[in-house]
């Protein structure tokens, strides 16, 4: 065999760019992995393979060998002279026994000639680096199995760095196993905003803007060569911010050439066409790719090559399941795409898409793939298609996302769409602009006569949103009427809607004064619900609650609550949200001025995970800012409050900030902020005033204490006249909670006014409805000014009976027991004796009374005395809540 010409140039190591990016954490993983027999450094095209290894073998000591393969090198017996030349450059008598069985007539076998290699290179008398450059280009099966020989049982004194687009064909589990081989890939070479802004400057002369810099990391990703071909461009502009937007992209002169003599160049047919086709995606994973590709495509090869790291592809998750193109990649295959394929082809393939995202229930994806495929109307029929079930699993949030890729003109033209729309605007509490929308639906309705398959479900659906305006309009008889006809419209599946008009009927009845009524409505419905409770289910019993709360029944509330999520169980019993059912338990034990079991309630509630309606979280931070409020905790209360407005304030959830700004005010009237309290009254935008209030505090009623507080007649004027306004409405539905509320500030007004009597009877007509169910917080919550026509009803003044004097007797020892606010911290307990501090610490350690008296040596008696002593002086009523007083006075550390 004549000897081969050796091309010199292929031997010699590439010069060091002046442009290039020094990266420390690069060199040292290079220099690391040196001690290895093998580094591997894998990334496509453009990532700056070359110019590293460059870089790193230009700074450092030692013999290094450069080989640059190409295609021609796939002959075994090429490669292994090249190899040996190679060496030679470094070492001139390296590879002698392997040449001599090369230059022999013929050659030897491939196994003599690998042994050989193998004992020459163990034979090298020095440490060397040998670099095989663009080692994708080699196909020899031979070759990787030479390759895999040597590294089997590597020589100690070569480290071979592979550089390639792809994974070689190597073991390389087993090179991981052993720990031999070095892995430096696509993430670790892509260039930080640091990096790219340092790159940018020496190619352009200049230093670019912060905005530029963010438009470029987002649309180049890191890309080395995408920031280059982006230099070129901000050459020739001073705008750089127009020219990344308007003259920068995929189809950029520059860009499209590189990725078709670089990326497109190098890849099979098969692989281009793949390419091509899933263009159209967002991400793809190895499933959908089958689908996408049909037939005709080989998904999985396809997926193999993107899985290697040989294109331009970003995995997405740890699993390596998902991958997206490249960002500036996809633009360029998008107009390759367009310009090779018939319009209707690409058509198929969205549908494909589609058809695969919508199997799959990724909807979201579904729709935009529906889009392109057919048209606006085609996706709007795909989300109503799945509309029902995104109902009954309260998925909210997945909804709206849904409509907002829809064109509002498809929205407004399809009915089912549409009360989509209007169940959205239901959950976000958007209860002024819902008719409109009923009112376009049922237009649509006739217009498509009987032609609508699901025309009765759809009436249904729009009977029962119309019965909660009704509901929420006072029409208490109407809204009954229009829920009985939504229920006979509506299918067994519409359950969203069916346990809304069953809702809206028991909470009329309540309104028309028919508690009874209201309560049997709803545990009949639950009655003819069999098995496990569900979602339906929790909802009826969350509006049992909510009537039980206008009701101002404290005792029915917590009796529900528990039947459905009992105390101190870590489970909750059937479907719904432990959130809500936190909240009513922490609301009751709040009222009742239960401080300490309030907060231990309320807090789990705010670690849970968002329940489909985490509205209620925000209700929970308000209760919970309101008891840590009465603790005199009021740094803390103050910062609950307005970290939930803040967050409202982002997600535009503007009802929800609606209460939440009123509790913010009320906050800052029971902290003293009488200024903050007016600004927010002086912005308050009350809108149409609905008297249905079902949480813990009336927006309405805060305007009218800030008034109160102004103290100027005008202000108590205008006050006197919204609480008359909403006494007369209160009265009317029947929320006895809201009116005593209202009658306890009509009290305290006419109490600022120097009307003592008028005072004492609006508080007595307060105190006969709040006894029932126990409420102490909501009397005691609006201030000092309050006790003395308390006084006044408990010397007898404007109230008749034993039982109602003994109750405001138990309201005043709560004023008086406003212990952190008005004593302060350091009275409280102060005079707690040496033993009550030891009995204390025993309390806190759950040790019995007789315990306790062992301990201590002393009789059951003593302890008994003792701990009614420390109940005493921190004002608790229990071991709970004196332990907890305790604890918050530090005054355990000191027992």
């Amino acid at each position: 065999m004549p000897s081969l010409q050796i091309v010199r140039s292929k031997l010699q190591r590439p010069q060091k760019s002046g442009d290039f990016v020094a990266r420390s954490e690069l060199l040292a993983l290079l220099e690391a992995g040196s001690s290895r027999p093998l580094t591997l450094l894998v990334a496509p095209a453009g990532y700056g393979k070359t110019a590293l290894v460059a870089h790193w073998l230009a700074g450092r000591d030692g013999l290094a060998a450069w080989l640059s393969l190409d295609r021609d090198d796939s002959d075994p017996i090429v490669f292994i002279r090249y190899f040996a030349a190679a060496l030679r450059t470094a070492l001139p008598d390296a590879c002698a026994e392997t040449l001599a069985h090369l230059d022999a007539e013929p050659p030897a076998p491939l196994a003599v000639l690998a042994g050989s290699l193998s004992n020459d290179l163990t034979a090298l008398p020095m440490p060397l680096v040998l670099v095989l450059d663009d080692y994708h280009r080699i196909d020899s099966p031979q070759i990787h199995v030479l390759l895999d020989r040597l590294l089997t049982h590597p020589a100690s004194a070569l480290h071979l760095l592979v550089i390639a687009r792809h994974d070689p064909p190597l073991s390389l589990g087993a090179l991981r196993v052993r720990e031999e081989v070095n892995e430096i890939r696509m993430r670790d070479l892509q260039l930080g905003e640091r990096e790219t802004a340092i790159l940018l400057e020496r190619c352009t002369g200049r230093a670019v803007s912060a905005a530029v810099l963010d438009r470029l990391q987002a649309c180049c990703e890191g890309w080395p060569v995408g920031i280059r071909l982006a230099a070129l461009a901000l050459r020739q502009q001073r705008d750089a911010i127009d020219v990344l937007e308007h003259h920068f992209s995929g189809s950029t002169r520059e860009v499209e050439q590189y990725f078709c003599e670089e990326v497109l160049a190098e890849q099979s047919v098969l692989t281009r066409d793949g390419l091509l086709r899933t263009s159209i995606l967002e991400r793809f994973c190895a499933p959908l790719c089958y689908a996408v590709l049909g037939e005709g495509g080989d998904g999985h090869s396809f997926m193999q090559w993107v899985s290697s790291g040989a294109l331009l592809c970003v995995a997405i998750d740890d699993r390596l399941k998902w991958y997206r193109h490249q960002r500036l990649f996809r633009e360029f295959l998008q107009q390759q795409l367009v310009l090779q394929y018939q319009a209707s082809e690409i058509s198929e393939l969205h549908r494909r898409a589609a058809a695969w995202f919508e199997t799959q229930g990724l909807l979201e994806e579904a729709i935009p793939q529906a889009l392109a495929a057919a048209g606006a109307a085609a996706a709007g029929q795909l989300l109503a298609r799945h509309a029902q079930l995104l109902l009954q699993q309260e998925q909210r949030q997945r909804l709206e996302r849904c409509l907002r890729l829809l064109p509002p003109d498809t929205i407004e033209e399809n009915p089912e769409l549409l009360l989509l729309k209007a169940w959205m605007m239901y959950y976000q509490g958007r209860h002024v602009e819902t008719p409109a929308v009923l009112d376009r639906i049922e237009v649509l309705l006739e217009s498509a006569a009987d032609g609508l398959p699901a025309a009765a479900a759809l009436r249904g659906n729009v009977l029962a949103l119309r019965s909660l305006q009704r509901y929420l309009e006072g029409g208490a008889d109407l809204a009954i009427r229009t829920a009985e006809q939504a229920q006979q419209c509506l299918p067994m599946d519409c359950a969203q809607a069916r346990v809304l008009a069953q809702a809206v009927i028991a909470g009329s009845r309540q309104m028309q004064g028919d508690l009874a009524g209201a309560r049997q409505s709803l545990h009949a419905a639950l009655a003819r619900a069999s098995g496990p409770i569900n979602v339906s289910q929790a909802s009826l019993l969350a509006t049992l609650c909510f009537i039980d709360w206008m009701a101002a029944d404290l005792s029915a509330l917590q009796w529900t609550a528990n039947q459905h999520y009992p105390l101190g169980e870590d489970r909750l019993v059937g479907a719904g949200s432990p959130v809500l059912w936190r909240y009513f338990h922490g609301l009751v034990q709040y009222q009742r001025n239960e401080l300490a079991l309030a907060e231990t309630i309320l807090l789990p509630a705010l670690a849970q995970q968002p329940a489909p309606r985490s509205g209620y979280r925000t209700e929970v931070s308000f209760v919970l800012a309101a008891v840590y409020q009465a603790l005199g905790q009021t740094d803390l209360a103050r910062e609950i409050v307005d970290t939930v407005c803040e967050h409202l304030q982002r997600s535009g959830d503007s009802p929800a900030l609606f209460r939440a700004q009123a509790c913010q005010a009320n906050l800052a009237l029971r902290q003293g902020r009488t200024d903050a309290a007016r600004e927010w009254a002086r912005n308050f935008d009350p809108g149409p005033v609905q008297f249905v209030y079902r949480f813990c505090n009336a927006p309405h009623l805060t305007l009218a204490r800030v008034w109160i507080v102004e103290g100027s007649a005008e202000s108590r004027e205008q006050a006197d006249r919204l609480l008359q306004l909403l006494e007369t409405e209160l009265m009317a539905r029947h929320n006895v909670r809201f009116l005593i509320e209202v009658l306890a500030l009509k009290a305290l007004l006419r109490h600022l006014q120097g009307e003592e009597t008028a005072a004492c009877e609006l508080l007595g007509r307060a105190v006969v409805l709040a006894q029932p169910g126990g409420f102490i917080r909501l009397f005691v919550d609006l201030g000092q000014e309050l006790v003395p026509p308390l006084k006044r009803l408990q010397a007898g003044q404007g109230i008749v009976g034993n039982t109602a004097v003994r109750y405001v007797g138990q309201i005043l020892a709560a004023f008086n027991d406003d212990w952190l606010v008005n004593a302060g911290r350091q009275q409280v307990g102060a005079d707690l004796t040496r033993r009550e501090l030891k009995i204390l610490k025993l309390l806190a350690v759950r040790l019995s009374n007789i315990e306790i008296s062992e301990e201590l040596c002393i009789s059951r008696a003593t302890v008994k005395r003792h701990t009614q002593n420390i109940y005493r002086k921190l004002r608790a009523s229990s071991r709970r809540e004196a332990v907890f007083k305790a604890r918050t006075l530090n005054l355990l550390a000191d027992a």
